[in-house]
């Protein structure tokens, strides 16, 4: 474990966590894993039901295998799909406190200086937990986390909470969707309390590394310069500044989620959401 060195994405949900990845992946020289969001800690530590896991990993495989086999050239399988194969055939078929994090990252172990990954619900592990990360990966691996207005990241994440339910975006019923949410799926709204408090999280990942670094996806998406200089400083890598300003060519998220809310649950988010919203504004960050 001593020959590498982590980078992790901690979050938050619907703040840019796509976007990260494909940065670190794509123009450096970390090796990002193949699968985004490998969800190990948050389920080792019950953020995240096990079923939940095992259901995207076999989702995973299909699609691996799928592709696989529609090639029509004999297929290679190269060092990245093995470690691909591998860690969600482990995923897959065993408990996640039967697996060892790092051995998720083989073949890639040896030869690999900088490994890394990003799971949004990172964000809001246990103190426990990110204690255990700490001492798997050592105190100077390197954390990232994103903030998102508050508001504007609830919303996000209820309109993918409506698609993952099969249900179409509909601006008609949006809000009384989102009265009867408050109303009546308290776990939920208790996971976007959680990923809208970055000031808990913080403290928590400060305690336990060396390394945190605190980032705004407003300030990402319109200042990408800004964030080109404070990644290259903080994870003290060459950013190809080529294949960086690509990244940004390509739909990742949006800016304005709240559009179509009516005034009152505009207002009702606000109010809830005040204290992370005033920690934002006095923050000094990206």
């Amino acid at each position: 474990m001593k020959n590498n060195s982590f980078i992790i994405g901690i979050g938050s949900q619907r703040a840019g966590s796509t976007l990260l990845h494909r940065i670190i992946s794509e123009c450096t020289e970390v090796f990002t894993h193949p699968i985004k969001e490998l969800h190990y800690y948050d389920t080792l530590f019950n953020v995240r039901k096990d079923e939940f896991l095992k259901k995207f990993v076999m989702s995973e495989l299909r699609n691996l295998i799928m592709n696989m086999v529609s090639e029509k050239e004999d297929y290679l399988v190269n060092k990245l799909m093995k470690c691909h194969l591998r860690s969600a055939t482990l995923l897959a078929t065993r408990n996640v406190k039967d697996i060892e994090y790092t051995d998720l990252f083989r073949p890639f172990l040896m030869g690999q200086k900088y490994l890394g990954e990003v799971t949004p619900e990172y964000m809001i592990l246990p103190e426990e937990g990110v204690k255990k990360m700490s001492e798997d990966l050592g105190k100077d691996a390197k954390i990232i986390l994103i903030s998102r207005d508050p508001v504007e990241r609830f919303l996000s994440s209820f309109k993918l909470l409506k698609m993952y339910g099969g249900k179409k975006y509909d601006v008609k019923d949006f809000s009384d969707d989102i009265r009867w949410t408050l109303d009546n799926m308290p776990t939920w709204i208790q996971q976007q309390d959680e990923l809208n408090d970055y000031e808990t999280s913080l403290a928590r990942y400060r305690k336990y590394f060396d390394d945190v670094l605190f980032i705004s996806f407003e300030r990402m998406i319109t200042e990408p310069e800004g964030l080109y200089s404070i990644l290259s400083d903080f994870l003290a890598l060459d950013i190809d500044k080529k294949t960086f300003t690509a990244c940004f060519g390509q739909k990742v998220n949006q800016i304005g989620e709240s559009g179509g809310v009516e005034p009152d649950i505009h207002k009702l988010l606000t109010k809830r959401y005040a204290a992370s919203a005033k920690y934002l504004k006095e923050m000094k960050h990206l």
